[in-house]
């Protein structure tokens, strides 16, 4: 049974990825659809509209058939890191023959050709990154860059470098050549709104973007109505509005940074500075700025503003924050770097297929599968099972952002279980 991948947030999952699950089934001919689905926490430094567990039901009612966990140390870390722990996820489970991606350009040439100078930097990059950083740039602008200097002659890969969705396919594309994968990767062309629009007014025929939806739905005056909308009705498929609207009037949603606002600012006011510099994504200097924007703020979004410079983008400083909620050090993420990232699978959800694909494939699977959560206690591997601590943590502080009070348990990572469509 030949099988494709998907590296996803589904924050919200919207008619563009539904759009993308069917057409990467048809274009490889995949009997079967795995999903590697973000945790709570997601890419730019921010919580997921909804839980892991929400999401992974909307990618099973729209074409996933097994979505196992990118977990939140690489979910909320920079591309290369939220891609290389995705691609050692899907490696790991040995069955996989294929991954397929969205992307600005769609056309796989000339995000290889970017993906190959980023695997293997030679020394004319180096020193180009180097110059950048050293001009107070940001690492990934001034790798572009690098990059950009290193293609002087190939205007048709330096045109794409710089979009959203382009610069994950590469960083994909690059994990794999580094791992030695025989993965194919293969890229399926973006419609619709680009990654970060936020207008709501475009054609009932269009994709809406996540950000987009997002966006909206903070505004919305009583997300309980979502279901009755003309904007959400356009933009995400019908079972996937029951679900977030489920989510919603039960109180779990939606989350946003916002909503975890005093615990953030209680934390960079009380933390001392050489914990803040412990973080991921930290760097010398920026712990003072930090700690002096907590007492200088009134909320998230104005301690943000202030931190944010042209070396230290937005996404950064969320993440940073992210660090701060869950406690994750610089010191444990190099730590899973150098042992492979992933150090184990974890089952968010499945249908029959994903059961069935599973079971018949389970002695390709070279890393422990964590089903039942409680289980996590008999790894063997010490790494492995701080890892799924780190999760648990993640969870206990993702549900502070809950508008339901009553349901802000710190149990809910060990006493969920998988979800199961039939």
């Amino acid at each position: 049974m030949s099988v494709v991948g998907i590296i996803a947030e589904y924050n919200p999952l919207h008619c563009g990825h539904e759009y993308h699950i069917k057409n990467a089934r048809n274009l490889t001919g995949a009997e079967a659809c795995v999903c590697v689905l973000s945790s709570n926490f997601v890419q730019r430094g921010e919580p997921g509209l909804v839980s892991k567990w929400a999401r992974t039901k909307m990618a099973l009612l729209s074409g996933a058939d097994l979505v196992v966990e990118l977990p939140s140390v690489f979910s909320c870390g920079s591309a290369e890191y939220f891609s290389a722990g995705a691609i050692s996820i899907l490696e790991s489970l040995g069955f996989i023959d294929y991954l397929c991606f969205g992307s600005e350009k769609g056309e796989i040439e000339p995000l290889e050709t970017a993906a190959q100078h980023l695997a293997f930097e030679n020394e004319f990059f180096k020193e180009i990154l180097r110059a950048g950083l050293q001009d107070g740039l940001s690492f990934a602008a001034s790798r572009q860059n690098a990059l950009k200097a290193t293609l002087e002659n190939d205007k048709n890969t330096i045109d794409i470098i710089n979009k959203p969705n382009n610069i994950l396919a590469v960083e994909y594309i690059k994990a794999i050549k580094r791992m030695g994968s025989k993965i194919k990767p293969l890229t399926i062309k973006r419609k619709g709104q680009g990654y970060n629009e936020t207008a709501h007014h475009i054609d009932k025929h269009d994709f809406s973007s996540a950000t987009s939806i997002r966006h909206y739905i903070e505004k919305m005056d009583d997300t309980s109505l979502c279901q009755h909308d003309s904007y959400i009705l356009n933009s995400i498929p019908k079972p996937c509005i029951d679900v977030l609207c489920e989510e919603f009037r039960s109180g779990r949603g939606p989350v946003f940074l916002n909503s975890f606002g005093n615990t953030v600012l209680h934390l960079f006011r009380t933390m001392n500075i050489n914990s803040i510099s412990q973080l991921s994504y930290m760097e010398n200097g920026l712990e003072n700025r930090m700690k002096d924007a907590a007492f200088e703020s009134a909320t998230v979004e104005e301690f943000v503003n202030k931190v944010v410079t042209k070396r230290y983008p937005a996404s950064r400083v969320k993440r940073i924050i992210i660090c701060a909620l869950t406690g994750l050090t610089n010191d444990f993420l190099e730590s899973l770097k150098s042992n492979g990232y992933a150090q184990y699978i974890r089952i968010l959800g499945f249908n029959e297929t994903g059961r069935r694909i599973l079971s018949d494939n389970k002695k390709k699977v070279s890393l422990p599968i964590i089903t039942k959560p409680a289980s996590f206690s008999k790894m063997e591997s010490n790494l492995a099972s701080q890892l799924f601590q780190h999760e648990i943590r993640s969870t206990a502080a993702y549900v502070l952002g809950y508008p339901d009070k009553n349901l802000r348990y710190g149990n809910v990572e060990l006493t969920t279980s998988p979800i199961r469509v039939i």
